[in-house]
C-alpha cells in the first residue's frame, strides 16, 4: 500500500478525481461536499446565540471556537470561527433558522456569503463587447501624465500614447487604462481642465486608430472626465475614490450603464500616506465596499458592473499592503471580480531593497502570483508581455488534469 497526502483546488476538482478512482456522480457529489473544512468568521453574535451555535453545529460534527468569557455566560458580543464542511454547513444552516437569538439571520448570511465567494466567473459587457473573466485578464497602464510615479512624460503626446496602446495589445492586454492625473503618494490634484486636455486627446485617437475590439478605462475620480471619456469611446471608469471624491460619479456610471472599478483608498492621495493605520485592515476594506456597493445601488449603479480593487499602496502601510496580497481571498465575499495592481509600487521595492520602479519588474511579477492564487481576476501592470506569460503558465498548472 502507498501512503500521499492530497490537495485540491476546489469542489469540481475533488469531484473529478473521486470520479477517476471510481465513485459514482452521485457519490463524488455527496463526498467532494465533506472534502473542505470552511473557516467562517462571526462577529458580533451574542452569548446566548454563540452557545447555540457551538452546540448545533457540533451536533451536525463540525465545531465552533467560542471565547471563554462566552461559554461561560458572560454578557456580550463576541467573535468566534465556525468549521464546517459544506455537508455539515447546509444541515446547520437549516437549524439556525428555526433558532432565536438572530441566528436566523446569521444562516441567511453564511448562504449569502458562500454563494458569493464561490464566484469564479464574471463578464463585463458594455458597448456589444463581451470581457470573459472566468480566466484572468490584464489591464495596462497607459500614463499620460508628466509626473507618474514610475514612466511619468514618456507617453503624454498622443503619437506615443497610441504606440504604446498597440504594443501593449498585442503583448496581450484586454483593458487599457488611461490616466491623466499622477495619484502617488503626495501628490496634488490636477485640475478637470488640465486632466481633460491630457485624456480626451489619447482616448480619441485610440478609438479611431485602433478600433473597438479591446476595452479602455480612465484612471479619473471626477465625473466631469469620466463622462468626457465615455463619450469619446471609454468603456470602464477606473476611480481610486470609489465614487466619493465626486458625488455625481456614480450618477454618471448609472446613466451609461458602464462597468465601474472601485477602489479603496484611506485619505487622498496627497495625504494618504501619513500615518495610516488600521486594527484589521482587510475587514475594514471589506466593510468599506458593503457602504460603497449600498451607495452605489441607491444611485443606480447596477452591482455586477463593479469590480473590486483594495487598492495596494494607496493609504496602506507595507505589512498592510502584504496582508491585502496574503488575505485576498477574503474579499471574494463580495461576489465581484478583484482587480490588483501593484505593479513597481514602493512595497515591493521596500521588500526586495530594489529603489527604482522600473527595475522592479521580479517583485511586480511575484505580486501577481500571490494575487492570481487570491483569486484576484484582473491585473494593473506596467510590464504587460512579461505578467501575460507569468498567467499563461500559472493557468496552465492549474488547469491540467493529473
Amino acid at each position: 500500500m502507498k501512503v500521499r497526502f492530497r490537495r485540491f483546488k476546489n469542489k469540481e476538482e475533488l469531484e473529478n478525481f473521486l470520479r477517476s478512482i471510481g465513485n459514482t456522480e452521485a457519490g463524488a457529489q455527496i463526498l467532494s461536499a465533506k472534502g473542505e473544512t470552511l473557516l467562517i468568521e462571526v462577529d458580533g453574535i451574542d452569548t446566548r446565540g454563540a452557545n447555540i451555535l457551538k452546540q448545533d453545529a457540533i451536533s451536525v460534527g463540525a465545531d465552533c471556537a467560542v471565547p471563554r468569557k462566552a461559554s461561560s455566560f458572560e454578557k456580550g458580543r463576541w467573535r468566534v470561527l465556525l468549521m464546517a464542511n459544506r455537508r455539515q454547513l447546509k444541515k446547520l444552516t437549516e437549524k439556525l433558522k428555526v433558532q432565536p437569538f438572530g441566528l436566523k439571520e446569521l444562516a441567511e448570511k453564511i448562504e449569502k456569503a458562500l454563494l458569493e465567494f464561490e464566484k469564479e466567473s464574471f463578464r463585463l459587457v458594455y458597448r456589444g463587447k463581451v470581457l470573459n473573466l472566468g480566466t484572468p485578464k490584464v489591464m495596462g497602464i497607459l500614463n499620460v501624465t508628466p509626473d507618474s510615479f514610475s514612466d511619468g512624460g514618456l507617453f503624454s503626446s498622443v503619437e506615443a500614447a497610441v504606440k504604446r496602446c498597440r504594443q501593449m495589445l498585442q503583448e496581450g492586454a484586454h483593458i487599457i487604462d488611461v490616466g491623466g492625473e499622477s495619484t502617488r503618494p503626495g501628490s496634488e490634484p490636477v485640475p478637470e481642465k488640465e486632466e481633460m486636455e491630457r485624456v480626451i486627446p489619447v482616448i480619441r485617437a485610440l478609438r479611431r486608430e485602433l478600433g473597438e475590439d479591446f476595452f479602455i478605462s480612465v484612471d479619473t475620480y471626477k465625473s466631469a472626465v469620466a463622462e468626457a471619456a465615455l463619450g469619446e469611446g471609454a468603456d470602464i471608469v477606473n476611480d481610486i475614490s470609489a465614487f466619493r471624491f465626486d458625488p455625481k460619479m456614480a450618477e454618471v456610471v448609472a446613466r451609461y450603464g458602464c462597468p465601474a472599478v472601485v477602489m479603496h483608498i484611506k485619505g487622498t492621495p496627497k495625504n494618504m500616506q501619513k500615518n495610516p493605520y488600521y486594527e484589521d485592515v482587510v475587514g475594514e476594506i471589506i466593510e468599506y465596499f458593503q457602504e460603497v456597493f449600498s451607495a452605489a445601488e441607491s444611485a443606480g449603479v447596477k452591482r455586477e458592473q463593479l469590480i473590486v480593487d483594495p487598492g495596494i499602496g494607496f493609504g496602506k502601510r507595507l505589512e498592510d499592503n502584504l496582508c491585502i496580497l496574503k488575505r485576498l481571498q477574503e474579499f471574494k465575499v463580495l461576489g465581484r471580480p478583484l482587480l490588483v495592481g501593484a505593479s513597481r509600487k514602493s512595497f515591493i521595492g521596500a521588500v526586495t531593497g530594489v529603489k527604482e520602479p522600473k527595475e522592479r519588474l521580479a517583485g511586480s511579477l511575484g505580486a501577481v502570483a500571490a494575487a492570481y492564487y487570491g483569486g484576484a481576476k484582473l491585473f494593473r501592470v506596467h510590464d504587460v508581455k512579461e505578467t501575460v506569460e507569468l498567467l499563461k503558465l500559472l493557468t496552465a498548472v492549474e488547469g491540467v488534469d493529473c
